[in-house]
Formats: C-alpha cells, sequence, structure tokens
C-alpha cells in the first residue's frame, strides 16, 4: 500500500473516532488494515490509540481485548499516549498490579508519561485501599518519571483516604501538599472536608474550612453545600446557617440542595418556625423547591407530630405545579396515622387514588397500623382482603399488623386463622408474628395455647428472637400478668433461648413496677447465681422499686454494692437517688450525694438539676433552691420551661413573691416564652393576693402571645374569684371557659353552689352567663 493510502486510512480511523462512529468490532476490523501498511509514521500511532480506545470501552471483556490488541501491535505504532490508555485499560480490568508493567515498559521506551496518564492507576490503587502506594507513586515515581502530581493526582488520593474512613490522614497530607508548595484548589479542600464530616469530626471539619479560607482558597458551591449539608445531620443548625449567611455574603449562590439541608436540620431538631422561615426564604429568592425539599420537611413535621403544618406544606406543594408520589402521600398517611387521625388517613388516602396514584406495600402497610391503633380489626382483614384482589400480596409484615389488631381485642380465633391463611399463601410466619399471638393468649388467660405456638415455633424452624420476646414480657409485665410473664420468661430458656441482661432487666422492672421487692430481689440472686453480670440498668430497676416503696436505705446499700463492683451508675441512677433522698425528706444526704457528683465529674443535666431544684423547694429550702438556679443561669446552662415552673412554683409557695416574678421575666430574657402552667400559677397568686387588675393585664398578655388558657387554668381563676365575691369578674371567665367549649371542675360547681346559697349576691347574678343562673335558683 503506498503512502498516500496510509494516510487516508489514519485520517478515516481519526474522522469517525471524532463523530463517535467507531465501534470496537470496527476497531478490530480497522487494526488489522492499519498493522499491514509497510510504513508507519506519527499519524500512525494516534490513529491506533484511536483503535485501542474503541475497544478498551466495549463491555464485558473490552479492556482484556485492548491489552491483547496492544501485545499485536508492536513498538512501531505506539507512543507514550498509548501506554497512558493500556494503563486505563489494567486499572479497569481490575488488575491494578499488572498496570505498573506499562509504566515500566514506557520508561524503558524512553517516552514521557503525561500526569493525566497516572490518574487511573491512583485511583485504581486508592480503590483497593492502597492509598499508602499511590501516595508513593504520586511523590516518588511521578517526578522521576518527569511529571510532577497534579493538584488533580492529589485529589484522588485525598478522596481514597477519605473512603477508606482515613480522613485525618488526609488531613495531613492535604497540610503537607500546602507546606510542600504542591497547588491546592477548592476540590481537595472540599473531598477532606467532606471526609471529615462523615466520620463525624465535625470540629475538624470545621476549622479545616476556615483554613482554607485563610490559605486564600475560595469556597465553591458545592464545598458549601457539603458543610452545610453535614453540619445539619450532626445537629449544628445554627452552624449551618452561619456559614450560609457566609455563603451568601461572599457571592456563592445558594441552591436548592443548601436549603433542602437546612429546612431538614430545623425540621428535625424541632424549630419549626425556623424551617418554615428557610423555606419561605428560598421561594424569596425564587429557588424552586424540588420533591426532596417539601418531603423532607413534611416528614420531620409528621415525625414531630405536626402534621398539621405538613399539610400546610403538601398543598402548597400542590399549588406550585410540584406533583406529589405515593412516597409523599405515604408521608402525611404515617404521620396521621401516628397521630390517631384516622378521618384524616382516610381522606388523603381517598385524594391520592382521585389523583391517579395506585397504593403500594408501603402505603398499605400504613393504613393497615391506623386501623390497628383504632382497634379497628375489621377493617384491617377487610384491606387485607382488599390488596389481594387488586394483585397487592400481602407480606409478613401486613399479616403480623392484622394478627396484633385481633390479639389486642381478644379476637384469638381470627387471629389464628389470619395465621393460618399466612401460611397457606405462602408467607412464611416470622417470630414477630408468633410473639403477637403469643402475647395475646397470655393476656386473655390461655397459657397451653401460648405454650404451643412457642414449641411450634421451635419445630418450624423459627428461631425465637430474644429482642422480640422481651418486649412481649415487658407487655405482659405492664399488664399486670407476672405469672405469664414468668412462665413465658421459663419456657424461652427450656426451649434453649438464652436471655440478655435486658431480658432479666424487663422481667426485674416488672416485679419493681408491681412492687414485689422481695420477690424481685430473689430473682436478682437467681440470675446471678446463673452468671449473670448485673449493670447499672439493671441496679437502677432495684433502687428506683426499693425508693417507690419508700425503702430507701435498701436502696442506698444497693447503690453502695454496685459502686463496690466498680460498676459507674449512670445519670438515670443518680437521679433516682436524689429522688428518692428527697421524697423522704432527707434533704441533706441528697445535697451530699448532689455534691459528690460535682466533684467526681459527673456531667449533669437539666432532669437532674429539675429534682434537685424541686426537691428543695418541697422541703422548704426554697433560698437554697434559688441560689442553685442563679448560679445555672449565670453559667449560660441550657434550662428548660419546666425548670421555671419548679422554681415559680417553690417560691410563691415559700411566699417569696418578688423572686418568683424576677425568674417569671428571666424566662423570655432566656430565649423561652411562659406556657400555660406557668401562667397559672402567677395569675392564681395575683388572684390569691387581691392583685386582681394584675391578674386580668396578665391573663390578656398570655392571650396576646398565642399561649391558650387550658381548663385547669380558667376553673381555678372562677373559683378563686368566686371565693372572694367577685362574681362579676368570675362571670368573664366563665364565658370563656364556654367558649372554649371545656366543662366546670367539681369544684368550680360547688363555688357555684355555696356562693349562692349564702345568699347577697342577688344583684350580681346578672353578670354570670344565662346557663349559669340556674345555681341561684337551686
Amino acid at each position: 500500500m503506498n503512502p498516500s493510502g496510509s494516510s487516508s486510512l489514519e485520517r478515516t480511523i481519526s474522522g469517525r473516532a471524532r463523530s463517535g462512529s467507531l465501534g470496537p468490532e470496527d476497531a478490530l476490523r480497522l487494526v488489522d488494515e492499519l498493522l499491514e501498511q509497510k510504513r508507519h509514521g506519527p499519524g500512525s500511532a494516534r490513529a491506533f490509540n484511536h483503535l485501542l480506545n474503541a475497544v478498551a470501552r466495549a463491555p464485558g471483556g473490552g479492556p482484556a481485548r485492548a491489552v491483547s490488541l496492544f501485545a499485536r501491535a508492536g513498538h512501531s505504532v505506539v507512543d507514550a499516549c498509548t501506554y497512558a490508555i493500556l494503563i486505563g485499560c489494567c486499572c479497569r480490568a481490575g488488575q491494578v498490579d499488572l498496570a505498573l508493567a506499562p509504566v515500566g515498559a514506557a520508561l524503558k521506551a524512553g517516552l514521557r508519561l503525561e500526569t493525566t496518564a497516572f490518574t487511573p492507576l491512583l485511583r485504581g490503587l486508592c480503590g483497593e485501599r492502597r492509598a499508602g502506594e499511590a501516595l508513593d507513586i504520586a511523590r516518588r515515581v511521578m517526578p522521576e518519571l518527569g511529571c510532577a502530581p497534579s493538584v488533580f493526582s492529589h485529589s484522588v488520593i485525598l478522596k481514597g483516604l477519605c473512603d477508606d474512613g482515613r480522613s485525618l490522614e488526609a488531613l495531613e497530607l492535604l497540610r503537607k501538599m500546602a507546606g510542600d508548595g504542591y497547588e491546592t484548589n477548592v476540590v481537595p479542600y472540599t473531598i477532606v472536608v467532606d471526609g471529615l464530616f462523615k466520620e463525624g469530626k465535625v470540629e475538624e471539619g470545621v476549622k479545616l474550612f476556615d483554613e482554607m479560607r485563610d490559605q486564600g482558597v475560595s469556597p465553591n458551591g458545592v464545598t458549601y453545600c457539603s458543610i452545610i449539608d453535614k453540619l445539619c445531620k450532626v445537629g449544628a443548625v445554627d452552624k449551618a446557617e452561619g456559614v450560609l449567611r457566609r455563603m451568601v455574603s461572599e457571592g456563592v449562590a445558594p441552591n436548592c440542595a443548601v436549603y433542602t439541608s437546612l429546612i431538614y436540620g430545623f425540621a428535625s431538631s424541632g424549630q419549626w418556625k425556623r424551617a418554615i422561615f428557610m423555606f419561605k426564604e428560598m421561594n424569596g429568592k425564587g429557588i424552586k423547591p424540588n420533591v426532596i425539599t417539601y418531603t423532607s420537611l413534611m416528614g420531620a413535621l409528621c415525625r414531630h407530630g405536626n402534621c398539621r403544618e405538613a399539610r400546610k406544606i403538601f398543598d402548597y406543594m400542590v399549588q406550585s405545579g410540584e406533583k406529589p408520589g405515593v412516597t409523599t402521600y405515604n408521608i402525611l398517611l404515617h404521620g396521621y396515622a401516628s397521630e390517631g387521625s384516622l378521618a384524616d388517613v382516610r381522606n388523603v388516602f381517598d385524594m391520592m387514588v382521585g389523583d391517579g396514584i395506585m397504593p403500594n406495600q408501603h402505603v398499605h402497610g400504613t393504613l393497615l397500623h391506623a386501623y390497628a391503633v383504632h382497634g379497628m380489626a375489621e377493617e384491617a382483614m377487610l384491606l387485607l382482603s382488599d390488596m389481594r384482589k387488586q394483585g397487592v400480596n400481602p407480606d409478613v409484615v401486613h399479616y403480623g399488623t392484622v394478627i396484633k389488631a385481633l390479639c389486642s381485642v381478644g379476637r384469638m380465633e381470627d387471629a389464628m386463622s389470619q395465621f393460618n391463611l399466612m401460611i397457606r399463601e405462602g408467607v412464611h410466619p416470622n417470630c414477630i408474628a408468633y410473639a403477637f399471638l403469643v402475647q395475646g393468649f397470655c393476656t386473655y388467660g390461655k397459657w397451653e395455647e401460648a405454650e404451643e405456638l412457642v414449641l411450634d415455633m421451635i419445630r418450624t424452624g423459627v428461631r425465637p428472637e430474644v429482642d422480640k420476646f422481651t418486649c412481649v414480657i415487658r407487655n405482659l409485665c405492664r399488664e399486670g400478668r407476672l405469672k405469664e410473664a414468668q412462665n413465658l420468661f421459663n419456657l424461652l430458656v427450656n426451649v434453649g433461648l438464652k436471655p440478655d441482661v435486658v431480658t432479666c432487666g424487663t422481667l426485674l422492672d416488672g416485679y419493681c413496677f408491681a412492687l414485689k421487692m422481695d420477690e424481685a430481689m430473689k430473682l436478682f440472686d437467681a440470675f446471678v447465681s446463673s452468671g449473670l453480670k448485673p449493670n447499672a440498668i439493671i441496679y437502677g430497676t432495684l433502687i428506683k422499686g426499693y425508693c417507690r416503696t419508700g425503702r430507701i436505705d435498701d436502696a442506698l446499700t444497693l447503690f453502695r454494692e454496685m459502686l463496690s463492683k466498680e460498676i459507674k451508675p449512670n445519670i438515670i441512677l443518680y437521679s433516682i437517688i436524689l429522688d428518692g433522698l428527697f421524697k423522704t425528706g432527707r434533704t441533706t444526704a441528697a445535697m451530699e450525694q448532689y455534691h459528690k457528683m460535682i466533684e467526681s465529674g459527673v456531667k449533669l443535666d437539666t432532669a437532674v438539676y429539675n429534682i434537685i431544684l424541686g426537691g428543695l423547694c418541697k422541703n422548704n429550702f426554697a433560698d437554697e433552691a434559688l441560689v442553685i438556679f442563679q448560679s445555672l443561669l449565670s453559667m449560660n446552662f441550657h434550662l428548660e420551661i419546666r425548670t421555671y415552673y419548679i422554681m415559680i412554683d417553690g417560691l410563691l409557695k415559700a411566699g417569696k413573691r418578688k423572686e418568683a416574678k424576677g425568674i417569671f421575666a428571666a424566662i423570655s430574657t432566656n430565649g423561652l416564652e411562659p406556657n400555660a402552667y406557668i401562667y397559672r400559677l402567677m395569675i392564681t397568686d395575683l388572684i390569691e393576693n387581691g392583685l386582681l387588675e394584675e391578674a386580668d393585664d396578665m391573663f390578656l398578655s398570655m392571650e396576646i402571645s398565642g399561649c391558650a388558657a387550658d381548663s385547669r387554668m380558667l376553673n381555678d381563676i372562677v373559683r378563686m374569684l368566686l371565693e372572694k365575691g367577685d362574681v362579676r369578674k368570675a362571670g368573664i371567665y366563665l364565658s370563656k371557659i364556654d367558649e372554649k367549649n371545656l366543662s366546670l371542675h367539681a369544684s368550680t360547681t360547688f363555688a357555684l353552689m355555696s356562693i349562692f346559697s349564702e345568699g347577697g349576691h342577688e344583684q350580681q347574678k346578672k353578670w354570670l352567663p344565662e346557663k349559669y343562673r340556674y345555681f341561684n335558683e337551686h
């Protein structure tokens, strides 16, 4: 073939490669033509590389065929690019070690490989968790071959380290890169920041983010999105919002993903108003929420019992043109089912079907759960039948839900019928289905049937699971069926199930809950004799039982025994001891224990301080409680609204109205809002002391703040006003009771009857709502 023909073939190959029409089979045919040429110039190498690439990209054995093709070609049509392709082929074929051979061959041939040729090798080594070898190639081999590693090369290694859970090593390498003068940009920083957050190293991630900016590397949208998302997932939503504000101030536009992360973060932490604010902010900026945004917000709201707000978001989503799918509908259905709002469940289900969306197994499971919660076993069975008619095969979870519903209302025959039907339909019962039936038979006094079911489990190869039957024992204990719980425990042991410390603790808790402490201690001794090693939870169960029965000395004996065995008490156990000491009037001993906890470095939470403050107030040590409370405020300790209630209640009972008023004022100063319970304390105290106008003003300010008066507050106000003879004001608050459709308490009714039976209030009758004037006549 003459030279002009050779040039024509090479141009044909190059043209087809650029147009994307060069397939692997065509490439194999053209290789033969190319290799048959007698003269090979630079164009031949380029053409051969195009053919090699086309073969290598073929699915299945493409890389292996490309390696074989290279072996046929010899050295006349190869260049540095050929060796780079070969390196990639070996790595894609999972033969990373073989990729080192082309590197050596290129070096031997005197060819200089480009930096990008090493990228597949570095990535392949990192994929096999050989990041150390990858780093050696980048830092030693590549410079020897005359190609310094690029920022991309280092980024591949950094990602390999982070994917391998070695983000701290990646952080060290990144800092060394900067120190050694290697190029760095936003990509490697983003990789390492993301890796640190994935491993839960939030502090290091935030620090590197700040360090990145100090090095003059500006974060991009990906970096900001990553750090905001990770901060939200670990609960640091306030920090995440701060990053958003910095992002905006530096001219990087936030996208839908950024706002979705923040919305989910705020909603998940219960900060509904801020989640809604973020939702409105993104809409105000013209950033359109996607389905994930809507479902994230709705899901978090529903999980925290705020289905009303979730429904508003759903409606807004529909109005905005987004079409909700089955997942979105199921979030609302599950939320309403969890709240027990069966009417809303049916409404949303009908809406979904009306939109042409067929319910899947998850939706049917949600509906079955809703029926089960309401004890609507008949409806649950009907739905199960409808599923079969619609071609949806119920699984073991669906059957289990129906069986549970039937067992809960005592329909054990029907439950067994569904159990048997499940087996006939080819659905194998699991441990949970058996557990529901066992509990049902135990609850209704049919121990023989329960025992037979356990034995049937063993025969059919369904092994009883400790955690599932622990739940059954716990439920039986709560129902007061200790005998059945004990029988089931013994049976499980007899069939070879080894109860763990949780199961034993559950049974002990049943005896303690029933205040049968002597039996509980005998059982405890038997457990210890059988080799059980009690933990802090077991001891806490017994100590709590002793405290509930007023046997504080026995509780302290067990507590000291636990300490002697070097079992470290948890904060719950300390709380039980403190509560027991305060309730038995042993305030000095309680405070000694409190100081020991402080000295030993125990980190006290709000619940513990509530016990201490409440215990001091109830034992007439309100001044001491006030000192501790004020010290907590000075330390910016996070207090909950109940803490303020405890202090205000204790101070008012101690006659310290001025101090109580000061604490009431501190509530809003510290970012909280008084609730109806606190307002009731303050308002009733004002009435008790004859400050009726102040009481009216506080009630008005409460209503303006959005806090609604409850039944107890209004009844207390009416009763106290009647006892003071102020029928006119009492009539105003009686009207409020009527407006809210609340009922009168017995004490309020008695106060109304008493004031008219005494006479002298005939002229004030007109101030009462008409429905209450009959008290005067009777």
